[in-house]
């Protein structure tokens, strides 16, 4: 994801998966075309056409999933974000105004191991969230979590404390990574962390 400060002050989210699509899009037409030819001239056997085909959807489904693009305008002059997000065949838009964004999380999946993958959502007063990304990324070089520290600060509010994260996922029903969260920001133990959710819970 990319996090650009306008002339004007804004800042732009922007995020574009289509070359990616289209290398798995030349695939697809690559192993359709081989299948193909094994059909009309080759003699390679049911096995290998099968396996072609497999192939060609796999590469066909994946494309779709990880069409995303997204490009949300964060402007302070007018307190608006204006956001438009493309996703396989789903595209949504909208206006959100800054007084309606209560927080700006960054999550990531339960059980992420190796290389972290993220994603940054807007937590909104209805209760609703608004990812900027529908998929979660890879992160290995911190540029979502910077991105996220970028909107924050034209939003006007700081990053959160671990204890008010925990907050918001369980008000979503989030214990899970509620408890992760305090176990890898807090250091405390697993039993320690729960305990620590259940005095969340009770406020």
């Amino acid at each position: 994801m990319d996090a650009r400060e306008e002339p004007d002050g804004s800042l732009l989210l922007t995020y574009d998966s289509s070359v990616l699509t289209k290398w798995l899009v030349g695939a697809t037409l690559a192993l359709l075309a081989t299948a193909a030819y094994d059909y009309f001239i080759g003699t390679r056997g049911d096995e290998r056409m099968i396996g072609l085909l497999a192939g060609a959807a796999t590469c066909a489904l994946t494309a779709l999933v990880m069409l995303e693009q997204i490009n949300f305008r964060v402007d302070p002059q007018s307190r608006l974000i204006e956001w438009q997000q493309r996703w396989g065949f789903r595209q949504r838009a909208g206006v959100t105004p800054f007084a309606d964004v209560r927080h700006v999380s960054v999550e990531q999946p339960i059980g992420d191991t190796g290389v972290p993958s993220r994603r940054v959502c807007l937590h909104l007063a209805d209760g609703s969230l608004l990812p900027i990304t529908v998929g979660y990324r890879p992160d290995g070089d911190g540029q979502i979590s910077k991105a996220a520290d970028k909107l924050r600060a034209v939003l006007g509010q700081r990053p959160p404390t671990p204890a008010e994260s925990a907050g918001i996922l369980i008000a979503q029903g989030r214990t899970v990574e509620a408890i992760k969260i305090l176990v890898d920001r807090e250091g405390l133990s697993l039993a320690e962390a729960k305990d620590r959710v259940d005095q969340i819970r009770r406020g």
